[in-house]
């Protein structure tokens, strides 16, 4: 696969040998270099930045995402260290001494790196995940301010994440990264998240809402997330574990790594079951290695492989008004099946020429295979001659099979008639990408400052079919709709960061350029109702050219408190199959753009206080509303909110507008009572409403999914001996589902206000330091709320249950 994947890429694009770092960091490159991975910081590392996050240390502070002193790569990938694990980075040109070549990605490890950020930056920690233990990332970014996750299955296999009021359907206007390389379908073409890494091999999660988002690209309206996993530990370590708990939950995980000469290894397998509180019956398998190979003193390699399997009864068809009311935890849809199986890779070559400049050169590639069974169902009896020959099952309100008796059938869309057909939507999308970057770290006396530069060579393949089966579980059939889309796309971005009066004020103006073509052939496709061969096929193509600057300052005005502000430039190319219909026709869509603006504070005293505040202006241009299933009401037009008929594309202007707050206080820390038990609070507040260009019936409501307030608390409790209790606290206000601001939900279910909620979280667990054995029980949504989590995409899906559950683990 790495041969197809490279061959792919190469037939497009010539080897760039442009280079570009996205480290937001101000030290020099010769600095970095000599920095360490979080997982294996030497002894001599903690006595030369006494002010780095030793999680280690009892007396550290439990860091709340919100203002964490966690490294922050902001989107870049992890790099090796060296052989000889160099803890001061430094080196004399003439050679003498050797330059250690680490991970090199991070804004850095003081606090003044960290508060020196031009933006709003959040770190889930490696603490916070481990602590919450939390089920998957939809749990862990839920303490993170402007942020909005949209739970659908209950399980975050399919990721809607909305920042700052944006649509969260599919997380379209957020760029997630794992490593620093995009994982959705097709980053440009189809920025869809039906794949979500398994939170428990992640390190730690980055959040990137400010002016730094410049250099990441594409899908930048909201901002970018970034996975990061760990790397190659310098000694021998296995870690297993094992949970167990309710609605039929297992997991198993398996770990082993260390060092041995010049190669790093690190590998870990995941396998997960889950019946779930609907029926979901996941069975998941992840395995995931990372490879580091330090060529010499200033040169490394590193290699990440990655499986991912999953199988699942996840289905679009949600439950009806008078259903959920009855059972909120049925699923009619018993014969969907969802299948995907992934492969990722990755390898980074890295390198220090000199003290001051630092180069590194990524390859990243993945191919996803995407196969979804549903079965064809009716919301009222349509179908053509005796109806009764034409449904398998029908459900009424009250969750009973009536489909012996027509003369109970519902016809007033509260049940379900579900046909004895299926549709097959099977999708393979094949990305690759070459990165090569630079750092150039420079000294002009009074003025200092940091220049990252480079540029990306991407290409995408998607091939899509539609296939009809005659039987309510046929995996295949008549194939209805074929067709093919490729993307080409080529990235060249710069940032320099300006540095006055002793660091104190940062200046950082960049600028990045995108430019895509696209093209979509149509091979089948339905001809007055009938699937019909092209001959020849229709095919067309567009191009899309943007470009985007942005700038963002700090300023340490007193310590401890820094002020930070920027603007920016979103940009967003429009889905290939929605620029292009799939009759093959050229849509005159442009790219959605945004202008977005931050300004704010943070603080920091000591390892007892963060607090950090922000307010934010997002103007979104030419917004688009992509036709597409998944999107429920939202995709509808509005003149027929209580059906699923896909409206045009339209686009319009929305404004977001809100401020953001974030603290921890720790008064055991305060006081050193040598024991945590931070505080922390995070709230946001955001007003996002439909503006010109958009139908009178909708202007000026606002947006579905965008809930206007958002406030989310945690107490946590860290004690030498080993013993950590933490609960966790939800509120999401209320929100609307479609675009007229329908109140009544209809008894499709498929619109209508969802009420507020509250969920309650807790974890205990301890841990025998001399053994390396520790246990937990956790526990979910404890006061069992059953509420709405979304009426999309066909129906209501309520939001997961109460779940328990244990686990022991053992750490060598």
């Amino acid at each position: 696969m790495v041969v197809c994947l490279a061959g792919l890429l190469l037939a497009v694009w010539a080897p760039t040998v442009a280079a570009q770092s996205s480290d937001e960091s101000h030290p020099s490159a010769e600095e970095k270099a000599g920095s360490t991975e979080e997982n294996a910081e030497s002894d001599e590392d903690e006595t030369a930045n006494p002010e780095s996050n030793d999680e280690e240390d009892e007396s550290e502070s439990s860091a709340d995402s919100t203002s964490s002193d966690e490294p922050v790569t902001l989107g870049q990938p992890p790099l090796p260290e060296s052989q000889s694990n160099s803890s001061s980075g430094t080196a004399s040109s003439s050679g003498d001494e050797t330059v250690a070549v680490p991970e090199v990605d991070v804004i850095g490890r003081s606090e003044k790196d960290v508060e020196s950020v031009p933006g709003s930056a959040d770190v889930v920690s490696e603490e916070d995940l481990d602590q919450q233990k939390a089920l998957n990332a939809n749990e862990a970014l839920r303490m993170v301010p402007g942020v909005h996750v949209q739970p659908e299955e209950g399980m975050g296999l399919r990721q809607n994440i909305g920042i700052r009021g944006l649509n969260p359907t599919r997380s379209r206007k957020v760029l997630v990264l794992e490593d620093g390389v995009p994982i959705a379908l097709a980053p440009y073409g189809e920025p869809e998240m039906y794949y979500s890494p398994p939170v428990e091999r992640m390190s730690r999660i980055e959040i990137v809402k400010g002016s730094g988002s410049i250099l990441f690209g594409p899908q930048t309206i909201g901002g970018v997330i970034n996975y990061i996993t760990p790397q190659p530990p310098e000694d021998f370590t296995l870690e297993a574990e094992t949970r167990a708990g309710t609605h039929g939950y297992y997991q198993g995980e398996l770990s082993v790594g260390g060092t041995e000469g010049r190669i790093g290894y690190w590998l870990k397998g995941i396998y997960q079951r889950f019946q779930g509180h609907r029926d979901l019956n996941l069975e998941m398998t992840d395995i995931t290695s990372k490879f580091r190979l330090q060529l010499d003193d200033r040169q490394s390699l590193s290699l990440k492989f990655n499986v991912y399997d999953e199988w699942s009864r996840s289905t679009y068809l949600g439950l009806t008004s008078p259903q959920y009311e009855n059972n909120s935890s049925a699923n009619y849809a018993d014969n969907d099946r969802f299948k995907i199986r992934r492969y990722g890779l990755q390898a980074t070559h890295a390198a220090t020429p000199t003290p001051d400049l630092l180069i590194e050169t990524r390859f990243y590639g993945h191919n996803i295979q995407r196969n979804w069974r549903r079965q064809d169902f009716d919301r009222t009896a349509s179908c053509e001659g005796d109806s009764s020959d034409c449904y398998v099952r029908v459900i009424n309100g009250r969750g009973e099979n009536v489909v012996n008796s027509p003369s109970a059938w519902p016809n007033d869309q509260s049940g379900v008639f579900l046909r004895d057909s299926t549709g097959n939507r099977n999708r393979e999308f094949t990305v690759g990408g070459l990165e090569p970057r630079v750092t150039w770290d420079w000294d002009l006396g009074p003025v200092g400052g940091e220049l990252q530069a480079g540029t990306r060579a991407h290409i995408e393949h998607t091939r899509e079919r539609r296939l009809n089966g005659n039987t309510e579980i046929s995996p295949a059939g008549t194939l209805r709709d074929d067709d093919e889309r490729i993307g080409r796309a080529l990235a060249a971005y710069a940032l320099n960061t300006f540095q006055f009066f002793d660091d104190d004020l940062e200046l950082s103006p960049g600028l990045r350029f995108e430019s895509l073509w696209t093209e979509r052939t149509i091979y089948r496709t339905r001809v007055d109702g009938e699937p019909t061969d092209l001959d020849p096929p229709e095919t067309n193509t567009n191009q899309f050219q943007a470009l985007i600057p942005g700038v963002g300052a700090s300023y340490n005005l007193v310590d401890p408190l820094t002020f930070f502000g920027g603007v920016h430039r979103g940009f967003s190319p429009p889905r290939t199959k929605d620029a292009i219909t799939k009759e093959g026709e050229k849509l005159q869509l442009e790219s959605e753009f945004s202008w977005n603006y931050e300004l704010g504070a943070r603080l920091r005293k000591g390892d007892w206080l963060r607090t950090e505040v922000a307010a934010f202006l997002l103007d979104f241009r030419n917004q688009i509303i992509a036709p597409a299933e998944a999107g429920g009401a939202v995709s509808t037009d509005p003149e027929s909110q209580d059906t699923i008929s896909l409206a045009d594309v339209q686009g319009g202007e929305t404004t977001h507008r809100g401020i953001e707050f974030g603290g921890t206080f720790d008064p055991a820390a305060f006081a050193d009572l040598g024991f945590n038990l931070p505080f922390s609070v995070n709230y946001t507040f955001v007003d996002a409403r439909f503006d010109e260009g958009w139908q009178q019936a909708i202007k000026g409501n606002q947006l579905p999914y965008a809930p206007r307030h958002k406030l989310a608390g945690r107490a946590r409790f860290k004690h030498p001996i080993g013993l950590s209790l933490q609960v966790d606290g939800d509120w999401v206000s209320g929100q609307y589902t479609d675009k007229v601001e329908t109140v009544q939900s209809g008894p499709a279910g498929l619109v209508g206000w969802i009420e507020s909620r509250f969920i309650l979280d807790a974890k205990v667990s301890y841990t025998h330091e001399p053994s390396g054995v520790s246990g937990f029980v956790a526990g979910k949504n404890l006061l069992n709320e059953q509420y709405i989590a979304s009426r999309a995409p066909r129906g209501i899906k309520p939001g997961l249950f109460r779940h328990v559950y244990g686990g022991l683990s053992l750490k060598l």
